[in-house]
Order: structure tokens, then sequence, then C-alpha cells
């Protein structure tokens, strides 16, 4: 188990301000401590003074799950599935007017969609609290997947046994096309925590998840991805193949990514492989949380996500020293 974080790194930055972030205004913050969160993040019963900063929301390489949606897309289709994204994060029953403030969706057609949901047997309906929570069907749909691509254990009991160990923000990640995509995010509980929005997606040339995914790639399909990224997306800040050839080298040699300040000044990311490609699109599994903490606690933090990659995958990960140090990339 990894050593609990209670740093003076963590006091120093409650009294930064942080920018795109407001107070919070549901519970009152200690006298001397300033409590600052994201928009869209709940409280935090755990430690009314913690510090939750919004992470890589500032920039056009990140695609909010809740944001304009492709012209392609069906909008009730996509709305539909927020409302569950959204059920997963929060992981109890919630009001009609709790969903449509926390997505941003117009009252009335929030109240007919759920509507819909409960006719349609995915939600159920509490009408003495006026709440809402996802059935039984719900779970059931996706199962057949879940037991091909993870068979040795679930995807949930993966990810809350590093969140546990770790009490950082742990989440897993798909490829979208040009993106990676958060699958399922346990936030951190440390004094200072970065939410991630599950659903969101950030480029795979800057994100730490993406680097991983472009690591499994032979360098020249990885260069046709960076070309295609830099073609199409038009980032303001662009990355050239060549710049991070060395890094994917790197992370194909220790089976890891490691950043610091990716997508969000004073965040740190560790990524690595979960899942092996033969037969599904590869998963990768996450964490994020400040610069201080990471550093400190990298190597134990890199061996529990090795032991939980070795226990689902045995071999998947390559041999390495586990005393190094670990190479950013």
């Amino acid at each position: 188990m990894l050593q609990r974080i209670n740093s003076g790194h963590a006091q120093d930055m409650k009294r930064r301000e942080i920018k795109g972030v407001r107070p919070d205004t549901q519970a009152p913050s200690r006298r001397g401590r300033r409590r600052i969160v994201g928009e869209r993040v709940r409280a935090q019963p755990d430690d009314p003074s913690a510090t939750v900063i919004e992470a890589n929301r500032h920039d056009e390489m990140f695609r909010a799950a809740d944001g304009s949606a492709d012209p392609s897309v069906v909008k009730s289709a996509h709305r539909a599935l927020r409302i569950f994204e959204y059920f997963a994060e929060i992981e109890r029953p919630a009001a009609m007017t709790e969903i449509a403030r926390r997505l941003s969706y117009p009252t009335s057609s929030t109240s007919a969609l759920l509507k819909s949901l409960v006719e349609l047997g995915y939600l159920e309906h509490d009408r003495r609290t006026r709440t809402y929570v996802p059935t039984v069907r719900i779970a059931l749909l996706g199962g057949w997947i879940k037991n091909q691509m993870l068979p040795g254990a679930t995807l949930d009991a993966i990810t809350r046994e590093l969140h546990e160990a770790t009490r950082l923000t742990t989440f897993v990640v798909a490829r979208n096309q040009l993106y990676s995509q958060y699958l399922r995010v346990l936030q951190g509980t440390t004094s200072v925590r970065y939410y991630l929005e599950p659903g969101a997606r950030r480029l795979l040339t800057h994100s730490t998840p993406g680097r991983v995914f472009l690591s499994l790639m032979n360098d020249d399909d990885a260069r046709r991805i960076v070309q295609r990224i830099n073609a199409e997306e038009t980032p303001s800040c662009p990355v050239r193949f060549a710049d991070i050839q060395p890094a994917l080298a790197t992370i194909r040699r220790q089976g890891f990514a490691y950043t610091r300040d990716m997508g969000t000044p004073g965040l740190s990311s560790l990524a690595m492989r979960l899942t092996d490609s033969d037969q599904m699109p590869p998963l990768v599994i996450a964490v994020a949380g400040p610069n201080a903490v990471v550093s400190t606690a990298a190597k134990a933090i890199i061996g529990k996500m090795r032991e939980l990659v070795e226990r689902q995958s045995p071999g998947l990960l390559p041999q390495i020293d586990i005393d190094s140090l670990p190479l950013e990339t």
C-alpha cells in the first residue's frame, strides 16, 4: 500500500488562485482555508477543504463529453449516453434537476428523456425522492464485451484497487480515432486533486495515455497518426513525430509513459497498457496527481500498476529493473 499523502505542497496549492475554477458554494470552507473546485465538481464530503482542479479543459486539444457534438451525432442518443456516464461517475441516484444542471441540458428535454428511459426499463424512478437510478439492464448490456476483454478480473475491480492504493485520480482510457477517451474515472482523494470528466477526450499526441497508444504502433504507423492529427485537428501546438519518437521508444522499453505538466500545469500522469491488442482494442490504465506527489511515489505507483497488469495479462509488459528511476516521456 502506498504512503498516504499529506504534504506542505498541498497546503501551498490551496492558497493559489486557480484559473478557470470558482469557489464552491455548497459547503463552507474551514477558516483560513480557501476551497476551490471546478464548476462541474460535486462537494467532497471526505475533506471540505480539498482543492479540486479541473484538468485538461483549457485548450483545443481537449474535447469535453458534454461539448458540442459532431453534426453526424444524433443529439438524443448523445444525451442519453451522457446521462448513463454521469451515473457511472456519481454512483448514486440523482434527481432530474441535478442531471439537467450538471450536463447543461434543458429541463424539459431532460425530463422527457428520463421518462423514456424509465419506460424502456433502463432507469428506475423513485417517486418519493424524485430520483432516478440505472437498472440492472444497463449492467447486462456490455457484460459479454467485458468478459472477452478482461476475463481474469473486472475493470471496476482493477481501477478501484489502484485508486485505493494511490488515492490519485485513476482512469481507464481507450483510443477513439485521433483521441484518448476516458472510459472509467475514479476521482482522487488527496488534499489537492485533479478532476477528469468521464467520456472526455484528448488528442493522442497531447495526452499521457495517448502516447502509450502511439507506442504500441510501429514508427511508420505512429508517424501517419501524428501527421493526421496535425492536418485534421490543426492544434495550435502541433507535435512533430521526430520530437516524440524518442519518448515512444522509451515507453516501449520501460512499459509506461510518465509526463509532467502535459495539459494541466502542476499535473503528473503515469499510464500503462492494461490489455492485449490481439483480440480487442487495447486499454490503458493511468493515474494523475500533483507533480510533487507523483514524483515522490512514482516507483511504488508503477510497481502497483505492474502488479495489476501482470495479474490480468501475464507477460504483457517488458521486464525492467524495478529499482531504476522512471524516465519522463
